[in-house]
């Protein structure tokens, strides 16, 4: 177990606290039609479904639950006006239920009219896109940035309504002001756009002289509960509470709720600064969220998306363990990283440490079995990863999630019965989601059909426009139908969502490798290396560029790093190769440098290898030159080349073999280690 992640292990044995906290950000995010997140959450109380529903207790360290709690509507009108917008809203009738909730103080209702309306914008940006490969921003740009501008105001920089928590003496104060400054003030309340809901109406004061509100209240003073977040209370129990817990009535308990902000709303804002690049404020107003409700899954996805590099997560991780909590769903959080960045071993360790150290029930929970495939099929564990796909659709048969990606395996395999299989069960489940269709796709490819191929991932990210893996497969469909320019902008568009997505910086790379400009090939193949430094397939595509520009030596250093990771005898051969080429050349200056090289050979690429896998690669070896060489005496020259290197390589690692002694093993300590 790894020491860093030990205080968050601790709600996985004991879930008790973990099912408390979910029951009420399940009701908040049912509420507000939060689709994704209650499906997680949902998943998540199905999976602790044995565990009792204890919501006050107090446990070994002396910390109490912290829980959301949201009081019921307080009048009819603010009951009804809800739920005539969300049946709006459950019909897609975003207009109807943004005008519905438009003149409302409930913080559901307002979430939803809000939402209404960026999902207006959105679904415009959407069915208005005449090609598939246009950009992702909105049509309507100025009513987009009036709304952007309304959230911030509300969210950020304070609203009128915060004017009513200032001192008594301010408000006298107030009321003594001369008749004609009110009769102003009124005039210009009516010349706001009536967009704005009611109660929510920009402050005309200067931002330095707002005045920041109270983050808390003492337990004697009334406090002051403005309109706009009267049905929002926050209730976080500590130990100071307890222990005057006895000397207060009910009464004073409501008085002592500290007030919020809606962190809901807090998201939708980052959301939307995101699609406009401004991504710095999205990522504070992440945290701000995150800080007040940690179990809303959708602002931890976001803000997912918008880490560019390992110190960002880190000090990333920093800003949010400020308040020593070490939340459960941010470990979730930083395994899914892991996961994205491809440091799969973290990312496995964190998760059977959950399954292995945590509460029984979380082997029945399928999301943590999918992330553990996804993890395997990362490190191209192929036949765990497709172990742990089945676990999870015997787990859940209609759990099609990620399926997409068990297709990928099954496709890499050459499978193509388990891929009609397995395409036929998800097209009965549901035909027409962009997992399925991704599924489809793939099985019409490996028919080498690559046009009906084409079609279903077009239909795939048309239902889905940020959908990275439907772009990558689409993308490599035009690679197969040598449209280099089609497969050029897929692969763009899938950089343009997720930068991380090695996939698509190796298949510009090939690209650019297929029309003959190596050195753009370069820079494409050495973003993909980065990002998958132990992928064999990305240092031979690189080795193979810089052999092209004539890099020679370059080259053969990302054939030696590969080799460590080769398994079919590719890279030895390639390694044979340059041996024939330069082992014996009469350019003094190019053999010493090619001997200085060979030193590190074994140093670097045979390490912790056995006999049989020696024995393996160099069997491959010889099969590929076979197939590849028809010169009958260079092929014999070559091979014992091969032989001589594996041979010696086999004595350096501590197995014996005849060979060892034969003047070919001399000539192979020469073209390893320069002796």
């Amino acid at each position: 177990m790894t020491n860093i992640y030990y205080p968050f292990y601790k709600f996985f044995k004991d879930p008790l606290l973990i099912k408390a906290e979910i029951i009420y950000a399940l009701q908040e995010s049912r509420d507000r039609c939060l689709h994704h997140s209650t499906k997680f959450l949902s998943e998540l109380m199905i999976t602790l479904k044995n565990i009792p529903p204890y919501f006050e207790f107090e446990n070994e360290i002396n910390e109490f639950i912290r829980f959301e709690l949201e009081p019921a509507f307080t009048n009819l009108e603010d009951y009804l006006v809800y739920f005539k917008a969300r049946a709006y809203f459950d019909l897609e009738d975003y207009p109807s239920c943004a005008h519905i909730a438009k003149h409302t103080n409930n913080s559901k209702s307002m979430f939803l009219h809000y939402m209404a309306r960026y999902l207006s914008i959105h679904n415009e940006c959407i069915y208005e896109r005449t090609n598939l490969f246009d950009s992702f921003k909105p049509i309507n740009m100025r009513a987009y940035m009036e709304l952007l501008d309304e959230l911030l105001i509300l969210n950020v920089y304070g609203s009128e309504d915060d004017s009513d928590e200032e001192s008594e003496e301010e408000t006298q104060s107030q009321e003594t002001l001369d008749i004609d400054i009110v009769n102003q003030k009124h005039s210009v309340l009516q010349q706001e756009d009536d967009s704005t809901p009611k109660g929510r109406r920009c402050s005309r004061r200067p931002r330095s002289l707002r005045i920041e509100k109270a983050s808390t209240t003492t337990l004697g003073k009334k406090n002051k509960i403005t309109k706009r977040n009267n049905t929002t209370k926050k209730v976080k129990i500590t130990a100071l509470a307890a222990q005057s817990e006895n000397n207060m009535s009910a009464g004073d308990h409501k008085e002592a709720r500290i007030k919020r902000e809606d962190p809901y709303l807090l998201w939708l804002t980052a959301v939307m600064l995101k699609r406009i690049d401004r991504c710095d404020e999205a990522i504070d107003i992440l945290v701000r969220a995150l800080q007040i409700q940690p179990c809303y899954w959708g602002a931890w996805i976001e803000l997912a998306t918008l880490i560019k590099d390992l110190h960002m997560l880190d000090a990333l991780n920093l800003r949010l363990n400020e308040s020593k909590e070490n939340h459960w769903m941010h470990l979730l959080f930083i395994a899914h990283m892991y996961v994205d960045f491809q440091i799969t071993d973290r990312a496995v360790n964190i998760y059977n440490d959950i399954l292995k150290l945590g509460h029984t029930v979380f082997q029945d929970w399928p999301y943590l079995q999918a992330q553990l495939a996804i993890a395997h099929h990362n490190k191209r564990e192929i036949s765990h990863a497709i172990v742990s796909f089945k676990t999870v659709m015997e787990m859940d048969p209609f759990r099609i999630d990620n399926l997409d990606l068990l297709s990928n395996l099954m496709y890499v395999c050459t499978s193509p019965d388990e891929l009609v299989v397995l395409s036929k069960y998800v097209a009965s489940i549901d035909r027409y989601r962009q997992e399925t269709l991704c599924v489809l796709g793939n099985m019409y490819s490996l028919k080498c059909d690559h046009a009906k191929s084409v079609l279903y991932f077009k239909k795939a990210v048309r239902i889905n426009p940020f959908n990275v893996t439907a772009w990558t497969l689409l993308g490599h469909e035009y690679i197969e139908m040598k449209n280099s320019y089609a497969a050029i902008i897929s692969y763009r568009q899938a950089l343009k969502i997720n930068i991380r997505d090695y996939r698509a910086w190796y298949g510009l790379g090939q690209i650019y490798e297929l029309v003959k400009l190596p050195n753009y090939a370069l820079f494409y193949f050495t973003h993909a290396r980065d990002l998958r430094p132990r992928d064999y397939r990305m240092l031979v595509s690189l080795g193979e560029m810089f052999e092209r520009a004539d890099r020679i030596f370059e080259s053969m250093a990302c054939f030696y790093k590969a080799l460590f990771y080769d398994t079919d005898g590719t890279i030895m051969l390639k390694l044979a190769k340059f041996y024939d080429r330069y082992g014996d050349c009469s350019n003094e200056l190019t053999r010493e440098h090619f001997s200085v090289m060979n030193k590190r050979a074994l140093q670097i690429g045979m390490r912790n290898r056995t006999t049989i896998e020696l024995n393996l690669i160099l069997k491959r070896c010889r099969d590929l030159w076979k197939d590849t060489e028809t010169n009958v005496c260079q092929s014999l020259i070559v091979l014992e080349h091969v032989n001589a290197l594996l041979a010696e390589i086999e004595i350096r690692a501590g197995s014996d073999s005849s060979l060892a002694s034969t003047p070919g093993a001399i000539k192979a300590r020469r073209f390893l280690f320069g002796l």
